[in-house]
């Protein structure tokens, strides 16, 4: 469109001139060619966070970082707004508000999930992603991770590490984006300890769990006071809490989303990771060279986009056995010989 507008410019010049100056003096202009250069105008993009959660919880600061490496090494604008918790109107009104100044809209979590439904499809000239729902829109990439799967390691390692048989799971929210992570965990746990006992509380029945720290911690004093001696925990920012009973106790946390290792050393016995950042880098540049592509998508063991973490922080609490034997489930899963669970049964035994 702009080549087309200039060309008219330059037409209408001489035209103009023709009328004013009569036919010889046309012959004076000097029409040069309009430029062919590709518009270079930066990829206006918007990330959206479901509340004001970086800096607090592991889940965010991924897509954070995400962005911001897109940024620099991309060039595109970049704006982030914190979405409104538990107030679905708002969240609306800055999703809309996003599509009218930006070439591609980031959002993630699954408390965004049924307010984007309604925005996208009104902006079908606008890209969006979300990470972590299920969303079948045109104009829309929908990137999930197969986190059962992260969790079925992390369930093993647990297992393998605990020497009371008894292991807890805090989730911040009890719904199915969550449960996806608690079937893998416990599956997990009972593929090399079918003795297990497992303990599984969610914080809060909506998004208001994953903000709520002090009772995360209380739910994780009262499970390591039950003899409980590695809880893993998918609370975002409420983690810190359970964070802190472990070290409070001297027990083990498994994290989540991101390596968490460093965050307690010998305390985090390993983290369940995302592989948030790349995907988040990847879907803004297939923006940014017009390769952008709509629909679901999955991420799993296989392509490398769920782990879990050992490092310098936490290898020493990983023996050869254990990590040979989580390497071989590892292997089988992504064979196909072992078929993780995504949903757990209710009610809860």
């Amino acid at each position: 469109m702009k080549s087309f507008n200039t060309m008219n410019k330059y037409l209408f010049l001489g035209l103009s001139l023709l009328l004013i100056c009569g036919c010889n003096a046309i012959q004076d202009v000097i029409l040069s060619e309009p430029s062919t250069e590709t518009d270079t105008t930066p990829l206006r993009v918007t990330m959206i966070y479901p509340s004001d959660c970086v800096g607090s919880a592991a889940y965010c600061d991924a897509f954070h970082i995400g962005v911001r490496i897109a940024e620099e090494e991309l060039g595109i604008t970049l704006t982030e707004v914190n979405g409104v918790e538990n107030d679905p109107i708002a969240t609306e009104m800055l999703l809309r508000d996003a599509a009218q100044s930006s070439d591609l809209v980031l959002t993630a979590g699954y408390q965004m999930g049924d307010v984007l439904a309604r925005v996208a499809p009104e902006f079908p000239d606008v890209k969006f992603a979300i990470f972590d729902v299920v969303l079948d829109i045109p104009n829309l990439a929908s990137v999930n991770y197969k986190s059962n799967e992260g969790s079925f390691l992390v369930g093993a390692i647990a297992a393998l590490k605990s020497e009371s048989n008894k292991i807890g799971y805090i989730g911040g929210a009890d719904v199915p984006l969550l449960q996806e992570f608690e079937a893998g965990y416990v599956a997990g746990i009972h593929a090399v300890n079918p003795d297990a006992e497992v303990t599984v509380e969610y914080i809060s029945k909506d998004a208001t769990g994953f903000g709520q720290p002090e009772k995360a911690k209380e739910l994780a004093l009262a499970q390591y006071a039950s003899g409980i001696d590695v809880i893993y925990t998918a609370a975002g920012g409420s983690g810190q809490g359970v964070l802190e009973a472990a070290q409070e106790q001297q027990r083990f946390i498994i994290w989540v989303d991101s390596n968490g290792n460093h965050l307690a050393p010998g305390i985090v016995l390993t983290s369940m990771t995302k592989e948030i950042p790349a995907s988040v880098h990847r879907i803004i540049r297939e923006a940014t060279e017009g390769n952008f592509m709509a629909g679901i998508r999955y991420f799993g063991l296989k392509d490398g986009n769920v782990s879990y973490a050992v490092d310098e922080h936490n290898q020493p609490l990983l023996s050869d056995d254990i990590i040979e034997t989580v390497e071989s489930l590892k292997a089988k899963i992504i064979a196909g010989e072992i078929e993780v669970p995504n949903t757990v049964s209710l009610p809860r035994q």
